[in-house]
């Protein structure tokens, strides 16, 4: 097989428009192993063979003439099986950037080098740790472990902490955080699970942050499924005036996700009948409470505490459970992975609403970096097992790498316990820029009207699937028309939103009990601000199968939306949700 690397380089920005000179080299163990010299304007792709395969490499850009890096210089380095390397450096006035290192595949790479120029500042860099330090930081070795993980922490540095399993222990590493710390680098305690029914022994989640919280969010709770000790969060203020969201988070950790994988990947590994199927153990995310809960933090709190508010944000916390893209068909074959390909309904959620898991886009190869947090102290066990994470969503949030936390410092080696606690720590670095220094406007977030308000009337139902039933959050119920007698379409469902809204889409998501009939396949879609008067917003066809659908279209100052079915199949209409997207009204 041929080896080559195609270089690219782009420019966006102040000065972009101005012609510039870049070279960029593949630097590997043996020196150069391929080199392009390229210009911003008609010359800025090169591809040369190289033969470096299987050597641990990096990229390095500089400049010729006059040029200049760009502030912010982004490489994306890609083999054919996908990115390998991601890296966002600040040259600084440096003569070249340096990626991050990787191990150079046989075949096809590919090199793009973005250069972005800004005039001013461009945010602040910040380290954010997240960290379930099991039973208050206790269950490792009393009060003692609770200090050395103070130092721990101390020695990590971050400007926002995210703890989980708290108990007891947030005033004591507050103030162990503080001690000796100037006044411009002490921490703010918050305790995010804040409901009585939790104090004073279970306040289980906290965010320590060195900048100003400007507001702490109120509890949400969903009685039986979830509260305050599951998810919450607050905003703080960064020294350039842009403000985020930080959320903690601990997901339901019944029906072990990494323990059916686990035992699954050593009944493979050793020639045992397996004791589950791919489903089953995916199930496990299903049957328990994390998929409820995902969903309701997704679709319901978020939008309620951000309503118009397009700061970025920073979600945290021990989602026990597995990452979709880890256990992807790309990593079938990773160590511990033994051929198995995982769709975790919860990770895979939380990338389709725009977060990114900071950890793998820091470290893309999920083959050469498991990045594992379960367990440092009980052992790694057969699978990997990275079940804590730090997600961010925003554009104004570049990842600058991710870490994580699961050895002993060197003065705390003579101590008999593994480890501080059961889960490693994550840390990520980040660079939050100013919303003020980036290009073009800032794209309207979507979000979903919440179910709760919502109520709905159809042209036709049968008893016992009634409208309502397509709006009440309840996958496992449905809307469907009427079928002894027949009641032929078309037939529609109208929803009252309970308020009025700039429309952007509708998501349709069909019957769950899999059975043939009443999937809708060809639509229409109309809007109105009274009820009475009724404008096609949108019409078209979904393919007949039981994935969610969707359709977009753009429609201010409505309150009622109309699903009409014009087909479907068995000549009937079902619905197990279906969800309006707005945008805030500037």
């Amino acid at each position: 097989m041929k080896n080559t690397v195609t270089f690219s380089v782009y420019a966006e920005g102040d000065r972009a428009s101005l012609p510039a000179k870049y070279f960029l080299e593949l630097k590997c163990e043996g020196g150069t192993a391929a080199r392009a010299r390229l210009t911003t304007r008609g010359n800025d792709t090169l591809t040369v063979p190289h033969q470096a395969a299987g050597q641990k490499c990096e990229i390095r850009a500089g400049t010729s003439g006059k040029a200049e890096l760009g502030n912010e210089v982004r490489f994306t380095v890609s083999s054919e099986e996908g990115v390998i390397a991601r890296s966002v450096v600040y040259p600084e006035g440096a003569a070249e950037a340096v990626s991050s290192d990787f191990r150079a595949p046989s075949g096809a790479l590919h090199v793009d080098v973005e250069h972005e120029f800004r005039e001013g500042p461009l945010g602040t860099r910040i380290r954010v740790m997240e960290w379930n330090i099991w039973g208050g930081g206790r269950s490792a070795g009393g009060e003692e472990n609770v200090e050395n993980i103070i130092e721990v922490i101390r020695h990590e540095n971050p400007d926002i902490l995210f703890t989980i399993e708290t108990y007891e222990s947030g005033e004591k590493i507050l103030e162990g955080m503080n001690e000796g710390l100037p006044e411009h680098l002490r921490y703010t305690g918050t305790k995010v699970t804040v409901q009585p029914a939790h104090q004073p022994k279970n306040d289980n989640l906290w965010i320590f942050s060195r900048f100003p919280v400007v507001e702490q969010y109120p509890v949400i709770a969903h009685p039986g499924l979830m509260n305050d000790f599951h998810f919450g969060g607050i905003k703080i203020q960064l020294p350039d005036g842009q403000e985020v969201n930080l959320f903690n988070t601990w997901l339901y950790h019944e029906g072990w996700a990494w323990g059916a994988v686990n035992q699954t990947v050593g009944e493979i590994k050793y020639g045992i009948p397996r004791t589950y199927t791919n489903a089953e153990i995916v199930a496990t995310d299903l049957q328990p409470r994390r998929i409820q809960m995902i969903r309701k933090i997704l679709g319901e709190n978020l939008p309620a505490y951000l309503a118009g508010d397009r700061s970025p944000i920073i979600m945290a916390g021990d989602f026990n459970t597995l990452s979709a893209e880890d256990w992807s068909e790309r990593f079938a074959n990773a160590p511990g992975h033994e051929g198995l390909v995982l769709h975790w309904p919860v990770t895979e959620l939380m990338q389709e609403a725009g977060f990114t898991d900071t950890y793998r886009w820091a470290n893309p190869d999920a083959a050469a970096h498991p990045g594992s947090t379960w367990s440092p102290y009980t052992g790694y066990g057969m699978a990997p097992g990275r079940i804590d994470y730090i997600w961010t969503k925003g554009r104004e949030i570049r990842v600058l790498g991710s870490y994580t936390v699961d050895q002993k410092l060197p003065e705390h080696q003579h101590r008999a316990v593994p480890f501080y606690s059961d889960h490693a720590a994550v840390v990520t670095d980040l660079m939050v820029r100013n919303a003020e220094s980036l290009a073009g406007d800032s794209p309207l977030e979507e979000y979903e009207v919440p179910w709760r308000q919502i109520t709905a009337v159809s042209t036709s139902e049968h008893v016992g699937y009634e409208a309502y039933r397509a709006t009440d959050g309840n996958l496992k119920t449905m809307w469907h028309t009427e079928w002894a007698p027949l009641e032929p379409l078309p037939q529609s469902i109208t929803l009252d939103l309970g308020g009025t809204y700039h429309v952007t889409g509708l998501d349709y998501q069909t019957r769950t009990d899999f059975k043939p009939d009443g999937i809708i396949t060809e639509y229409a879609v109309y809007v109105s601000s009274d009820g009475f008067t009724f404008t096609q917003a949108a019409t078209g066809e979904w393919a007949h199968d039981y994935s969610p659908k969707k359709v977009n279209f753009n429609a201010p100052a409505v309150r009622f939306v109309k699903l009409e079915a014009l087909q479907g199949s068995g000549n009937v209409a079902s619905a197990a949700e279906i969800k309006v997207r707005y945008t805030p009204t500037p």
